[in-house]
């Protein structure tokens, strides 16, 4: 077992009042994020003592006065050696965060409702090996502990919750450390200048690609290659009108319009438009579909074009051309995307 696991769970940052963190954060003068490097040192670095260490100052003051009250040569000695002990422990306790450098890493897009991962590098320059380092921050399910050679780095993954689509700034970090008694609790804020890309959240479950559009030329034209009818589903919006299977439903009496899908054929160029979509589709609704058709494009190897408002990407084909459509689809409506 490593040092870091012992010590889980002591003096947790989220044991404490909230206001506290955004007072002493405030103290610091530096409340928003951080580009580039940073480091802990004095000016940045509290420590108070935990909850085991109030503990252990109440019951030495008991052992004082009762050595005061009795006259106990034995009582003073025992009182005043754990009284240097706790001592010195704070001294290794705020040395175990001093030096250390923060810098910030890169995080993978992901889809709204996905777990993301913001790593973060923490070098040690010194030759003192830390341990129990924790890291926390609003929004992630569990304090990462971490043990750092000397003269050496670590990556920590700060695994973050995601709800909406845009830019996700990564929240203010809480590194703290409890090493080596527990008696003593050192901690510092760092909220770096890093984000992570939110991707809409796909519509599910999917609905069929639109009709293909051949974007070459000056016009576009339909291209409408189907060769093979692969299934019949229920009427959903958003399919083509073109395709309502009338004789299926005559023959079936059924009470809801079905649909022919189709596979096979030379599909051509999809143009997957913001204006085709139904009226009755809100802003998230409409970024939902196309994302999910950007991804459909991609698995059936067919060219595509993305038009939103007067922007238009394509067509083309890759991950390149998919990462610039899902990012255009998920800061739409931010300023500078659009109309």
């Amino acid at each position: 077992m490593s040092r870091s696991a012992s010590w889980q769970g002591r003096g947790s940052p989220r044991a404490r009042p909230a206001w506290i963190d955004e007072t002493l954060a405030r103290l610091m003068g530096r409340t928003g994020p951080l580009a580039g490097d940073h480091t802990l040192t004095r000016s940045n670095i509290f420590i108070l003592p935990s909850r085991p260490g109030l503990l252990c100052t109440v019951v030495l003051l008991a052992m004082l006065i009762a050595s005061i009250n009795y006259a106990l040569a034995l009582g003073f000695a025992l009182t005043f050696l754990i009284t240097g002990i706790a001592l010195v422990a704070l001294l290794h306790t705020f040395r175990n965060l001093s030096t250390l450098t923060l810098r910030p890493g890169r995080g993978e897009p992901v889809f709204a409702g996905e777990l993301t991962e913001a790593s973060v590098m923490v070098l040690n320059p010194s030759r003192l090996e830390r341990f129990a380092v924790a890291f926390d921050a609003p929004g992630m399910a569990r304090t990462e502990l971490i043990d750092i050679p000397c003269r050496a780095e670590q990556r920590v993954r700060i695994a973050l919750e995601t709800e909406r689509r845009g830019w996700l700034q990564v929240p203010r970090l809480t590194i703290s450390s409890t090493f080596p008694l527990g008696l003593w609790r050192a901690w510092s804020y760092w909220q770096p200048a890093q984000r992570v890309l939110v991707y809409p959240r796909p519509e599910t479950p999917p609905l069929p690609l639109p009709e293909s559009t051949a974007a070459a030329g000056g016009g576009i034209g339909r291209s409408g290659a189907q060769e093979d009818l692969a299934a019949i589903h229920a009427y959903r919006p958003g399919d083509n009108p073109r395709r309502i299977a009338w004789k299926a439903v005559a023959r079936t009496d059924a009470r809801t319009l079905l649909v022919k899908q189709f596979e096979g054929g030379e599909r051509g160029e999809l143009l997957l438009s913001w204006h085709d979509l139904p009226a009755q589709l809100d802003t998230e609704a409409r970024l939902a579909r196309l994302t999910r058709w950007v991804l459909s494009a991609e698995a059936s190897n067919t060219p595509y074009a993305l038009s939103l408002g007067s922007r238009t990407f394509g067509p083309d084909l890759g991950p390149t051309h998919r990462a610039r459509c899902l990012e255009a689809l998920a800061t739409w409506d931010t300023p500078g995307a659009g109309t």
